[in-house]
């Protein structure tokens, strides 16, 4: 299983917010993760909407985290970015396709397994990833991470 694109730079962006005493901008942030701007804005949008992010218009406006690390988890992220944990196409949103899925038994065993891994995620905080993976003078060693 691999994270998207996206939930890998939602957890860039919500590391760098943490700690911060005042709000960034996006500009900001888009330079600091090498993230683009647009992607920046459209994962903020989701994670505003999710009330883990909130931003300001103004002078001294911009992002800033909502909740502590503590209270988000992976799995979180996972389901907001990559709909959940789907470990095969009839897992997710396409299993509706498939013309054996009332009688498929390997479904099920499917499903078990992706909500296994799920639940798993969701009992993993990124405050417990952060604090396996510091920072150091230059921003966090996290690069195999993300």
């Amino acid at each position: 299983m691999k994270l998207s694109p996206n939930t890998r730079y939602a957890i860039r962006i919500l590391f760098e917010l943490h700690g911060l005493d005042a709000p960034v901008s996006t500009a900001w942030l888009s330079e600091k993760t090498g993230i683009s701007l647009r992607t920046v804005e459209n994962i903020h949008a989701v994670l505003k909407q999710n009330d883990i992010t909130s931003g300001t218009v103004g002078a001294k406006g911009g992002l800033r985290l909502m909740r502590p690390l503590s209270e988000i988890s992976l799995g979180h992220l996972v389901l907001l970015f990559d709909d959940g944990v789907a470990f095969s196409v009839c897992c997710g949103d396409k299993s509706n396709e498939c013309p054996n899925q009332h009688t498929c038994e390997i479904r099920t065993a499917w499903n078990h397994v992706s909500d296994a891994i799920q639940e798993q995620l969701d009992s993993v905080s990124l405050e417990s990833v952060l604090q396996r993976y510091p920072r150091d003078g230059h921003g966090f060693v996290l690069n195999k991470f993300y």
